[in-house]
């Protein structure tokens, strides 16, 4: 019997539809490497039922969007700051009274208002945002203007190696210039349905969040003897991945199908594998995520029909391209008991 569940409050709760498909199963089970800590948190103190080699049925999709609502519930006011300071109201920007310096080692040095980047051949895409810490991450629909499409509006020089961007805040980002392109900057003005309500926001995709600028006035190429060095991402915030679902009060019965979902992510890095396990990091069964790209997260459904009674903890754990694995398991915990104990909730 399939059965719903309850995801956690502050994350995706009910309003994102998973589109399954996309997913090549792996049965691979594997050996827990070192790295993996089965007893970090207090509840994992506890003695749970085990099973190995757990079996369930898995999908994936790297286009399911974070609708606008939830990209503020889970950033709070995202459109205004995602994964920078929030603290701006929604009327702070005027587009006819914003404007942005473009300059530095350029032919044409150029200050254009907000209207005028928008004719500059703008383009929509789904790219994920990641916050430097805590497991926040979203999925959004964007729209703004390629970092290459500036470089043509002002003819940048050859010389040119750095892209520092600043907002009207004082807060800059200088990263090498190559490193921008390569990773397809953008310059967003709208999230989802929405204008952005402080204007113009740096976004590079695959990149840490230090690399995100809000509010953006000004933009200058330079030449530079040494280029910036480039921010990599922490090993602590390698190859996230976490679980949506919460079951406090809730009993399933032997022969249920309970429905797990979550994302993972890990920067510049594709994710090739989800991988589950029902005995505490003993054994994983691995399932791939063929021609998952990094730029986007990878939103995973997990269906497992229970087996037997018990208390059972699942850990969930995402692997990277390079073969990285996540450094702190996510886990979520479910009763299992016999006929007649379903909880009400779920019936």
């Amino acid at each position: 019997m399939k059965r719903k569940t309850m995801k956690k409050l502050g994350s995706m709760s009910g309003a994102i539809a998973l589109l399954a498909g996309n997913a090549m199963q792996v049965a691979a089970e594997q050996e827990a490497p070192e790295a993996f800590d089965a007893t970090v948190t207090e509840r994992e103190a506890v003695a749970y039922d085990e099973i190995a080699n757990v079996k369930g049925d898995f999908a994936y999709d790297q286009n399911v969007i974070t609708p606008g609502d939830e990209v503020f519930n889970l950033f709070g006011t995202v459109a205004t700051a995602m994964c920078a300071r929030p603290g701006f109201a929604f009327d702070d920007v005027h587009e006819e009274q914003y404007f942005i310096n473009v300059g530095g080692s350029v032919q044409k040095i150029q200050t254009v208002s907000l209207d005028e980047l928008k004719k500059q051949n703008s383009e929509s895409r789904i790219l994920k945002c990641s916050c430097a810490t805590g497991e926040a991450v979203a999925n959004a629909q964007v729209v703004g203007v390629p970092l290459k499409n500036i470089m043509q509006m002002v003819d940048v020089a050859d010389e040119a190696n750095t892209l520092t961007v600043t907002g009207a805040d004082g807060y800059n980002v200088s990263v090498p210039l190559s490193y921008a392109l390569d990773r397809d900057a953008i310059f967003v003005y709208q999230v989802g349905e929405n204008p952005v309500p402080t204007g113009v926001q740096l976004w590079i995709p695959k990149s840490v969040a230090r690399y995100f600028a809000r509010n953006v006035v000004d933009i200058e190429f330079s030449a530079q003897e040494q280029t910036p060095e480039i921010i990599q991402a922490d090993a602590q915030q390698r190859a996230k991945v976490s679980v949506l679902n919460s079951f406090d009060n809730t009993t399933f019965e032997v022969g249920d199908q309970i429905e797990f979902e979550g994302y993972a992510d890990d920067f510049d890095k594709a994710i090739t594998a989800i991988e589950y396990s029902l005995d505490g990091g003993k054994t994983w069964t691995a399932y791939e995520t063929k021609d998952a790209t990094a730029d986007k997260w990878v939103y995973w459904h997990y269906a497992y029909v229970t087996e037997a009674e018990g208390t059972y903890k699942l850990d969930v754990r995402a692997r990277a391209e390079d073969g990285t694995v996540s450094p702190l398991a996510s886990s979520v915990v479910f009763r299992v008991g016999g006929p007649g104990s379903r909880s009400r909730s779920m019936s």
